[in-house]
């Protein structure tokens, strides 16, 4: 999933979330000392976490049914690859 320096929003996000493994969140921080556009964007992605955090907003329910069944869907197809 992670290629060296070379990281996407995305990636940063699980980053953030703690979704990564330890090897993967290392690389991470490996790569942040040195690069100072990741530096940039990681900082950026804590920015906009912390205004959304401020808006206390929650998704619908329909919006998590939606979301969830998204989400099995995706992972039955993954088991019968």
């Amino acid at each position: 999933m992670l290629m060296a320096n070379n990281y996407t929003e995305n990636e940063l996000l699980l980053y953030l979330y703690n979704e990564l493994s330890e090897l993967e969140s290392a690389q991470i921080e490996s790569a942040l000392l040195s690069n100072s556009s990741l530096q940039n964007s990681l900082s950026k992605l804590k920015e906009g976490m912390a205004v959304l955090e401020k808006l206390g907003a929650e998704p619908s329910p329909t919006t998590i049914e939606l979301i969830m069944e998204y989400s099995q869907q995706s992972a039955a197809q993954l088991e019968e690859a």
